[in-house]
């Protein structure tokens, strides 16, 4: 049995699932822009703690449905630890003694720890919500209304659709290669360079196949031979989506003239 892939859209019946494509992007966007022009850490964990519980209020764990909890959780811990010992500016709040060395940690080093560290996870966290409830064909579809051409709307949305589907045949590989005796912990440079050439090459051989049939697929309904097309389903705006533009848009100016203040 295939694994189920993580990084896909998960289908449920959420009030975040039925926004619109190009709310929710846009919402992406400004709330990504604000952890970066909001130099805070109170904000960055308002951001943060908006993320964690947002999965919980659309059905979705953050546990089994994002790929390498773990490696992003040690990750932003680094991040935050890093920021500990090596910024030393501000006034010194304790010491921590390590063997014999006596590092002073500061309270400018606790402060931007906690924003550098929970800028990561919230960028993380919401990257996954908008990937985890956005269906990627209505945000193609969502696209081109607003002007993207369909070869490229076509191309973006082929992308989303295959970057699953590879890493299942990826984890297929992975497991058939282990049942036949392949050794993936060893250290060794040279062989890690091995493993890898014998990992990618299946995938490349059906990628390449993939893309084949794709081809004469498309050349078989005469792809590309207007300049316009039809869609199946078209997402539309409904009072829900106006809502969260009501909201979104005093954000932005909120955001702009925060902007505006620190450049004066």
């Amino acid at each position: 049995m295939s694994a189920k892939p993580k990084i896909a859209y998960q289908p449920r019946d959420s009030w975040l699932h039925q926004l619109h494509p190009l709310v929710k992007l846009s919402w992406l966007i400004g709330f990504s822009v604000s952890l970066f022009v909001i130099s805070s850490p109170v904000w960055v964990l308002v951001v943060l703690l908006l993320a964690v519980v947002s999965f919980s209020l659309v059905g979705l764990s953050l546990r089994d449905d994002v790929r390498g909890m773990r490696f992003l959780t040690i990750t932003g811990l680094a991040l935050f630890l890093v920021q500990i010992l090596f910024n030393h500016s501000g006034s010194v709040v304790l010491h921590l003694s390590l063997g014999p060395a006596n590092l002073p940690v500061t309270d400018s080093g606790i402060t931007n720890g906690i924003y550098i560290g929970g800028r990561f996870l919230a960028l993380i966290f919401l990257s996954y919500l908008f990937v985890l409830t956005t269906e990627p064909s209505a945000l193609a579809y969502s696209l081109m209304q607003v002007g993207l051409p369909y070869r490229y709307g076509f191309v973006f949305i082929t992308a989303l659709r295959l970057a699953p589907i590879f890493e299942v045949e990826a984890n297929t590989v992975y497991q058939a290669q282990l049942t036949r005796g392949v050794q993936y912990d060893v250290r060794s440079p040279r062989r890690f360079v091995t493993l890898a050439r014998q990992l990618i090459l299946p995938l490349l051989v059906s990628a390449l196949s993939k893309v084949d049939d794709l081809a004469v697929s498309m050349e078989g309904r005469c792809f590309g031979k207007y300049a316009t097309r039809t869609y199946r389903r078209v997402p539309s705006y409904t009072r829900r989506d106006v809502l969260a533009l009501s909201l979104f848009f005093p954000g932005v100016l909120a955001l702009v003239w925060f902007a505006l203040q620190r450049l004066l």
